[in-house]
């Protein structure tokens, strides 16, 4: 089947516009991004904005919808090849959370920064992690429960509460870790060593939850 040509121009618009207001609220927040500044960094007429999106609201929301999709769906994909029974399931488990939003396709560090203010964001930002995260969480802390070995469910959940919070904190990262270590380098735009820092702080975390529990 042939493409309209019109039909993939717009197409095309509608995700350059996307791609333009995630910068946008990454840099501003929602507040202070304005539709005419979206409009001016995806290079087109601030009506095509409105043909497409029937507010700010509309276009925030559905920034916040495209990158949720994917991350959920990357997350869960990575989530079911994890051999919840391997000594280091753990481990791999919150790789699994790390590494999607992280990753170029998630948005990287851009759509991180959003979702940062969208984790402790008002009601409207509650709401949407409610309905397009809290299904795939709850799928991580029944896995962490389980491969916690007799891990409650307490326990996974704050588990998995505090991946987010390490998570939402990486994003910040301003160099100041390296300034308290002493080194003159900035801080390392490597992924895979972010996600590997991350992902062992959790696991750290979580085991030692899990014992003091069991010593209780």
């Amino acid at each position: 089947m042939t493409s309209h040509p019109a039909a993939t121009s717009r197409l095309n618009a509608r995700d350059g516009i996307l791609d333009a207001a995630e910068r946008a609220f990454s840099e501003r927040g929602f507040a202070g991004a304005s539709m005419k500044s979206i409009a001016q960094q995806a290079s087109v007429a601030q009506g095509l904005i409105h043909y497409h999106f029937t507010s700010k609201d509309d276009l925030y929301v559905a920034v916040i919808e495209r990158r949720a999709v994917w991350i959920t769906e990357a997350r869960e994909e990575l989530l079911g090849a994890v051999d919840l029974s391997h000594p280091d399931a753990v481990t791999a488990i919150f790789e699994a959370f790390f590494r999607p939003p992280l990753g170029p396709e998630g948005g990287g560090r851009v759509f991180a920064r959003i979702f940062a203010l969208l984790a402790v964001g008002d009601a409207r930002d509650q709401e949407l992690v409610k309905r397009l995260y809290d299904p795939s969480a709850l799928k991580f802390v029944e896995a962490l429960s389980r491969a916690g070995q007799g891990a409650s469910r307490e326990d996974a959940s704050w588990g998995y509460s505090m991946a987010l919070g390490l998570l939402v904190g990486s994003v910040g990262r301003n160099g100041r870790a390296e300034r308290l270590a002493g080194s003159p380098q900035p801080p390392s735009e490597d992924a895979e060593d972010l996600i590997t820092r991350l992902s062992v702080h959790a696991t750290g975390g979580f085991r030692a939850l899990c014992a003091m529990t069991d010593d209780e």
